[in-house]
């Protein structure tokens, strides 16, 4: 079975993530013709993904390069940001089966009444595939790797729930949250940080914004 699965990964992001997007679509009740056209905007995207990335990469490696050695910096590695990340936790077997087991145990935990958060920001769920390939890399077991994807969901809905009545007061969006990997983590310090902040005298009646 993981033979066949990894066959179907080794076709490529390009080629499985809007596969996944389309049976998915599907499955939530979406239009074949819309469905279709949703995953080729995913496909076309990833494509042009790509083109970016090796057009970073072969413009910016040999200048990159060239201030190495006229520093003399012992620096070998190109930060691409979360692009090639996210291409990458998409094309591993752990990556191809974060979707359907995220969405799997954030419906599990809404019929249970252990969440009130419903993540549809599906594209993000790579953040949970790429923490699940890193566990794998690190321990080599297939299972952990999924546990971590399963935690990694349940932590993330966990931030959805506290932060939703927060946005909702700041930002007079009802019914909105934030379940995304990057964004909730930093709330649980900017928090206790803000509570902080309007206690002291000064800064509390700074009035700053963008």
């Amino acid at each position: 079975m993981l033979d066949l699965l990894q066959k179907f990964v080794d076709l490529g992001s390009i080629v499985v993530l809007p596969i996944l997007i389309f049976v998915f679509g599907l499955i939530l009740g979406t239009k074949p013709s819309k469905a279709f056209i949703s995953a080729l905007t995913v496909g076309v995207g990833f494509v042009g993904l790509n083109l970016v990335i090796d057009l970073l990469t072969n413009s910016l490696g040999p200048a990159a390069q060239a201030m190495v050695e006229r520093f003399g910096l012992n620096l070998t590695t190109i930060d691409v940001g979360w692009p090639a990340a996210a291409a990458i936790s998409y094309g591993t077997v752990l990556g191809s089966l974060a979707i359907p087991v995220a969405i799997v145990v954030n419906v599990l935990l809404i019929i249970v009444g252990l969440t009130k958060t419903l993540n549809v920001d599906i594209w993000n769920i790579w953040h949970a595939a790429f923490v699940a390939s890193l566990v794998y890399a690190v321990t080599n077991d297939f299972v952990m790797g999924m546990l971590a994807t399963v935690i990694y969901t349940m932590m993330i809905l966990l931030f959805g729930d506290i932060l939703g009545p927060i946005i909702n007061k700041f930002y007079g969006f009802p019914n909105i949250t934030f379940p995304h990997g990057t964004a909730a983590p930093g709330f649980v310090f900017a928090l206790p940080l803000n509570w902080l902040f309007d206690r002291i005298p000064g800064l509390k009646d700074w009035h700053a914004d963008p």
